[in-house]
């Protein structure tokens, strides 16, 4: 995985929001997960489904969630737009 630059994760409010009402053990774990798609910036998702602006973002299923995520390479950042607990 390592062969991109450092993305750093950023959750948008919805995400952060749905973050913060897990358990602490569950936060850790989703945290760990966000890190390790954002160490492949490029990938594409299980799906995806285009925004109010027309991006495409990614909609991938991760263990028990499904994550949508898009990555801003000008400023190398993996934005996570929607976190759902399936």
């Amino acid at each position: 995985m390592g062969s991109f630059p450092h993305y750093e994760p950023v959750l948008s409010s919805k995400a952060t929001d749905f973050l913060i009402r897990l358990r602490r053990s569950k936060q850790e774990t989703l945290v760990g997960l966000l890190q390790k798609l954002a160490d492949n910036p490029k990938q594409l998702g299980d799906y995806s489904v285009k925004d109010n602006t027309g991006r495409d973002i990614q909609f991938m299923l991760v263990g028990d969630y499904v994550i949508g995520f898009w990555a801003d390479h000008a400023v190398k950042e993996f934005r996570i737009v929607n976190i759902e607990k399936v």
